[in-house]
C-alpha cells in the first residue's frame, strides 16, 4: 500500500532549496516515498562546452545529496538535470515522473528577515496541476499544527483529505477554516429586517460549511472547524499567524467563473507573504492510494482491509473485506471489518446487517461446536 510514492524535489543548492530537501526527508520518511532531485540550468547561447562541464558538476552534487538520502535509509530515484526554464523544466518532469507533489524552497530571506517568494517557486503555484509544497525558509521541517482553508470547491475538497491524512500521519493539530466575504449593505427599510437577513444568510454558510464537511474521515485526528467573515487572504494569513499554524494548506483555484479567479489570487496573496509553508492542491491529490495487485491469503487481505481502514480508506477497505468474504462467506472478522467501514461511511443500515450477519455466524459456529461436543465427536 502507497500513499505516497514520489516526490520531486527542486533544488539549485541554496539555503532555501535545503530547507526543502529536509521537508521532503521527513515527508518520505513518515510515508516511505521516493525522493527524486531535479535542478535546471537557465539556458545561455553558445556555451555548450561550459554546459557539458557544468552538468558534469551539478550531477557530482546531486549525487552526493542522493548518498546522504541513502545513509538515512531514504529511497531516491534518478536525479535530473535539465537546461531551460526553470518552473517549465520542473512541470514537464512532474508529468513525465507522475510524482504525487513537487517541493520547492520559497526563495532565501531578504536582509529583514522576511521570506520574498522566489520566482520559480510562484510560477509553480501558478501553472503545476501537480500539488505544490512551498517550504519557507527556516521552516521546521516537522509541523505540529496544520491549518487548511477551504471555500467548497473540488480544489479545496482534495486540499482537506490531503490535509487529514498528513494531519493523521505526523499527529499534527488540524483547524479547517472557511472566510465569508463581508455581506454587502443590505437595501432593506429597517434595521431589525437587515439583522434578521443577515442572520439567515450566516446560518445558511454554516449549514454549508456542515455539509462540506460531513463526507470527510477524521478518525485519529484532533481536529476544530472555524469560520470567519473578511477578506478571505487577510483572515487566512491571520489565523496562520495568531495560531502558529506549522503548515497551511489550501486549493489554489477555487469556484467556477469570476469566484474561481478571486480564489486563484487569494492563494497568491497568502503564498507572497508566506507565514509558514504552503502547500496548493489543484486537479490532483498528493497523497492517493495505490494497492499492490490483488492478494490471494484471505488473512492477508483482511489485514490489508483494517490498514486501510486505520487510513481513514472506508471504501477501499469495502473492496478488501468483500474479497475475503469471496472466498469464505463465513469469515466473521471480514463481516466485522464492513460493518466498521460502512459506519464511517455513513451506510448505518448495511453497517448493521453485516454485523447482524456476523453474530449470527458466530451464534451457529456455537451451536455446532456444542452439538460435536454433547455428540463426542472432535469440535469444529
Amino acid at each position: 500500500m502507497k500513499l505516497l510514492e514520489k516526490i520531486l524535489v527542486a533544488t539549485d543548492f541554496g539555503k532555501s532549496a535545503g530547507d526543502a530537501v529536509q521537508t521532503a526527508q521527513a515527508l518520505a520518511r513518515a510515508f516511505g516515498s521516493e525522493i527524486i532531485f531535479i535542478h535546471v540550468i537557465p539556458e545561455a547561447p553558445d556555451s555548450s562546452g561550459d554546459l557539458r562541464a557544468l552538468k558534469a558538476s551539478i550531477r557530482h552534487r546531486l549525487r552526493k545529496l542522493k548518498a546522504e538520502l541513502a545513509s538515512a535509509g531514504i529511497r531516491a530515484g534518478d536525479s535530473v538535470v535539465a537546461v531551460g526554464s526553470a518552473f517549465d523544466q520542473i512541470i514537464q518532469a512532474s508529468e513525465l515522473l507522475d510524482v504525487n507533489v513537487i517541493v520547492v524552497g520559497s526563495g532565501d530571506r531578504d536582509e529583514e528577515g522576511a521570506c520574498a517568494l522566489g520566482v520559480t517557486a510562484e510560477r509553480l503555484v501558478r501553472k503545476a496541476s501537480k500539488p505544490v509544497w512551498v517550504v519557507k525558509a527556516g521552516a521546521a521541517p516537522v509541523f505540529e499544527r496544520i491549518l487548511c482553508a477551504v471555500d467548497f470547491s473540488d480544489p479545496s475538497r482534495r486540499a482537506l483529505a490531503n490535509a487529514i491524512h498528513l494531519a493523521r500521519t505526523f499527529q499534527a493539530e488540524l483547524t479547517v477554516l472557511t472566510v465569508a466575504e463581508s455581506l454587502p449593505y443590505l437595501h432593506v427599510s429597517t434595521a431589525t429586517i437587515a439583522a434578521e437577513a443577515q442572520a439567515k444568510c450566516r446560518r445558511q454558510e454554516q449549514r454549508q460549511f456542515d455539509q462540506f464537511l460531513k463526507p470527510f474521515d477524521f478518525a485519529d485526528v484532533g481536529w476544530t472547524k472555524a469560520r470567519r467573515q473578511g477578506v478571505a487572504h487577510q483572515e487566512i494569513l491571520k489565523l496562520a499567524r495568531e495560531w502558529n499554524a506549522g503548515l497551511l494548506i489550501m486549493g489554489s483555484v477555487g469556484r467556477t467563473g469570476l469566484s474561481r479567479i478571486l480564489m486563484g489570487s487569494v492563494a497568491a496573496k497568502v503564498i507572497r507573504e508566506m507565514p509558514c509553508p504552503v502547500i496548493t492542491v489543484k486537479s490532483e491529490h498528493a497523497i492517493r492510494l495505490q494497492l499492490e495487485g490483488e492478494i490471494a491469503d484471505m488473512e492477508l487481505q483482511w489485514k490489508r482491509g483494517r490498514e486501510l481502514l486505520k487510513k481513514a480508506f472506508p471504501a477501499e477497505a469495502v473492496r478488501e473485506f468483500e474479497g475475503c468474504l469471496s472466498k469464505d462467506k463465513l469469515y466473521v472478522p471480514a463481516w466485522e471489518g464492513l460493518a466498521e467501514a460502512h459506519q464511517r461511511l455513513g451506510h448505518i443500515e448495511q453497517s448493521s446487517r453485516c454485523e447482524q450477519q456476523a453474530q449470527h455466524i458466530r451464534e451457529r459456529v456455537l451451536q455446532a461446536r456444542v452439538e460435536s461436543a454433547i455428540r463426542g465427536e472432535p469440535p469444529l
